[in-house]
């Protein structure tokens, strides 16, 4: 048999089905993440709540709003195999995910606290090897996941290129991209990837402790859509910034959806 050769950054990305009962309304992209050592599973606002963050009202045509997901898990075993898991979305309290504390839907993050049964397992996304690196804007990076739904034979995303289009250093907290995404991408890592020789200090021309030469990758945020109605406009894409779910975890506020 031969031996498949993967990318970790393609395992950890999640394709999701957003459900009312058993009738599908939309697809997406998700990942896991752990803080504190508990499990979470990462998308959208607009994914987990089927509204608009601004506006509340409901993005599908026919005003259908889910109360399930299904998804595209790894199951725990050695080969690179996947079944869809159900995941609810609601509890006794209401809609069960966490918003960000001060400013929230309007940032478009939900996490949801997740628990795996026995026969699946979780490639975290922030537990993968990364590097500590400077976002640039005009630097390359890559938005992981599922355009119009596809995927491959193993689960695994689709990397669309992008360039870092506003500045990502101001307290804002997003930034834009330029880059053609299409639907099923929403709740999309966007991964900065470095391939070469890395100057940490631009102002710099002595070579410092800091500077590499090698590979790294770093997670750098959230892509949660285009800018516009239509895929003829800017085609600008949002990216909300990686520290924000940690911010979102610590608060453990619940959305009012």
């Amino acid at each position: 048999m031969a031996l498949i050769q993967t990318d970790p950054y393609s395992q950890a990305l999640l394709l999701i089905k957003m459900r009312f009962g058993e009738t599908e309304l939309a697809v997406g992209t998700a990942f896991f993440y752990k803080r504190g050592g508990a499990l979470y599973l990462v998308s959208n606002w607009h994914n987990y709540s089927g509204r608009d963050p601004i506006t509340k009202q409901p993005m599908a045509s026919h005003g259908g709003i889910p109360d399930n997901l299904l998804c595209y898990a790894c199951l725990n075993q050695n080969t690179i195999s996947r079944e869809w898991l159900p995941i609810a979305l609601n509890d006794s309290m209401g809609p069960a995910w966490l918003v960000h504390p001060v400013h929230g839907s309007e940032v478009d993050i939900g996490v949801l606290p997740v628990q795996l049964p026995d026969r699946f397992r979780a490639i975290v996304l922030n537990e993968l090897p990364s590097t500590s690196m400077r976002l640039g804007i005009s630097q390359d990076v890559f938005v992981l996941g599922y355009p119009l739904g596809l995927l491959d034979t193993h689960g695994m995303p689709i990397w669309k290129r992008a360039s870092v289009a506003t500045e990502p250093g101001t307290s804002q907290p997003n930034f834009l991209i330029d880059t053609a995404t299409r639907s099923g991408m929403s709740g999309s890592p966007v991964i900065l990837r470095f391939r070469g020789f890395y100057k940490q200090d631009l102002g710099s021309a002595i070579p410092s402790d800091e500077d590499w030469f090698g590979e790294g990758d770093m997670f750098v945020g959230v892509y949660s859509g285009r800018l516009g109605k239509s895929e003829l406009e800017a085609q600008l894409g949002v990216v909300w910034k990686a520290r924000l779910i940690d911010e979102i975890i610590d608060a453990k506020v619940r959305t009012q959806a």
